[in-house]
């Protein structure tokens, strides 16, 4: 876990050689994984700020999703990101989407999530649904099968998560947001979605319902990046003036 330098491997191998040991430690009945376990370093889940988009950015990616002019976004594309961007739905769930997925009747997204398996009902707002019904109608390949975004392939198939990535990539290309080395992908409509809902004062039970969770701590990784609900928390630092030598930075190092 260590290189004498830095940390070389984190709290989630050390979760998984923990639980493989675990698993082990009947067929060894003289402790001997139990033995080993207790030489692993005690580590904390360590959770990253989630990227969330800022105002700007949202309005380009909006511009981009609503204009006809862009004539090399296909309609696939713009589909997927509208689903991403308006429902928060992970990459995964959005390629296995099928036409049983969708009631047209009662406006709903009607899934079984991928990662864990739980059912999942979402609203299924205008401008998603008529993204969808534009490339069905216009672009989708024909094709018995019953999942809805297809390749282009002469036997076209289902998606791939990659395909997902790409076409979240290729609107944010598109909208001059987030250049090579920034987070992408639809994950970042995901994290942009529940930060919209907490500044909003939506509660949390209720971002954690819409966006699948299978535990309620799923959520506070996403807290933790609402900055505009964090901001109302700062304290000010007006009655504690920096002192003057703190400026100079020729002596910085002697301070």
């Amino acid at each position: 876990f260590y290189d004498g330098e830095k940390l070389v491997r984190g709290f989630d191998v050390m979760k998984q050689i923990r639980n493989v040991l675990k698993e082990c430690a009947p067929d060894y009945p003289n402790g001997e994984c139990e033995r080993v376990i207790s030489f692993l370093p005690k580590m904390k889940k360590r959770h990253r700020i989630y990227p969330y988009l800022k105002i700007e950015e949202v309005e380009k990616i909006k511009s981009v999703l609503s204009d006809s002019n862009f004539a090399d976004l296909s309609l696939r594309d713009k589909a997927i990101v509208t689903i991403a961007f308006y429902t928060g739905l992970r990459g995964c769930d959005i390629a296995a989407l099928t036409f049983e997925s969708i009631d047209w009747e009662h406006n709903i997204i009607n899934l079984i999530q991928n990662k864990t398996g739980a059912e999942l009902v979402l609203p299924l707002r205008p401008i998603v649904g008529n993204a969808i019904l534009a490339y069905v109608k216009q672009e989708r390949p024909d094709s018995t099968n019953r999942t809805i975004f297809l390749t282009r392939d002469k036997q076209p198939r289902k998606l791939r998560t990659t395909s997902i990535y790409n076409a979240a990539t290729t609107v944010l290309t598109k909208a001059g947001v987030r250049g090579k080395g920034d987070k992408r992908g639809a994950h970042l409509f995901r994290h942009n979605f529940a930060v919209v809902l907490l500044q909003n004062g939506i509660q949390t039970p209720v971002i954690s319902e819409v966006l699948g969770h299978a535990s309620p701590k799923s959520i506070e990784p996403y807290l933790e990046s609402n900055l505009f609900n964090l901001k109302e928390s700062a304290l000010s630092v007006e009655k504690f003036p920096i002192a003057k030598e703190c400026l100079d930075y020729d002596n910085i190092n002697k301070i």
